[in-house]
Order: structure tokens, then sequence, then C-alpha cells
């Protein structure tokens, strides 16, 4: 496995458009690991004009996602849903998936799907660490590039 998916710019950008991020706060250590590497991605390209917004879950986090997209030009999705004993986190990884796709296309604005699915913990660990996979980041810079 690859610590980087794709090459990362570190030069300044003149991204002019309003981000939203929307997490949830279901795993919330884990979450908010991403929304920290992400903010700090988007802060080294000089991006300053972003809002976070807060939601209880993953599921929560379409209806967010739709609602904030009114009113920017574009949403990172962040949530951590980890493998249990039930069939809840496929219903749940699924249906987030399908549901930010649908809105993303409806709006023909970008969304960047920041929805780590694992099966254990430490799988999620590595993936939102910022010493080891940095997915905040990674995300953070799939969206600015559809952006610009």
């Amino acid at each position: 496995m690859s610590q980087e998916g794709f090459p990362f710019s570190k030069d300044k950008m003149s991204v002019d458009k309003k981000i939203t991020i929307v997490a949830s706060k279901w795993n919330s250590e884990l979450v908010q690991e991403l929304v920290k590497s992400g903010i700090a991605h988007l802060e080294m390209l000089g991006i300053t004009n972003f809002k976070t917004v807060y939601v209880p879950g993953a599921w929560e986090l379409v209806h967010a996602t739709q609602k904030e997209l009114a009113h920017a030009d574009g949403v990172i999705a962040y949530g951590v849903v980890i493998r249990g004993e039930t069939t809840h986190y496929e219903l749940i990884s699924e249906s987030v998936a399908q549901g930010l796709m649908q809105i993303g296309i409806d709006a023909a604005k970008p969304i960047a799907f920041g929805l780590i699915a694992t099966e254990n913990l430490q799988q999620a660990k590595d993936r939102v660490s910022p010493s080891k996979l940095n997915k905040g980041r990674e995300i953070a810079q799939s969206l600015v590039e559809m952006l610009g």
C-alpha cells in the first residue's frame, strides 16, 4: 500500500471558492484527525474560505452535504465507520457513498468522499494518521483539484 495515491501540490493556489467540510461526530477522535489534516492542507495552499459543520454520524453526511452545496462550491465529507458484528457497517458505507455521489451529480458540484470504511480500529488509525496514510490531506487535495 502506497503512502500517497497521487502527487500533492505544495504551491499556493488561487482557488477562490467556498468550501464546506462536513464531519461526523461518530468516531470523533478519528474524524477529528481527518478534519485537522484537511484544514492544515487547505491553509497550506492558501485557501481560507471554508467552514466546518458537524453532524451526529456518517448517515447524516448526506443530508448535510446536500444542504451545504446550496451555498458552497464544493464539500469535503469526512467520517469513519468500522466493521462490527452486524451489517450496519455495510448499510451505512454503501448508502452514504451512493447518496453523496447522487448529490454531487444532481448539483453538478464536487464532493470529496472522505468516508473511511475499515475492517478494524487499527486500519482506521493508519488512514487518519498524518504520519501514515493521511487521508484527510489526500481528500482535501482531491476537492481542491476538482475546484481548480
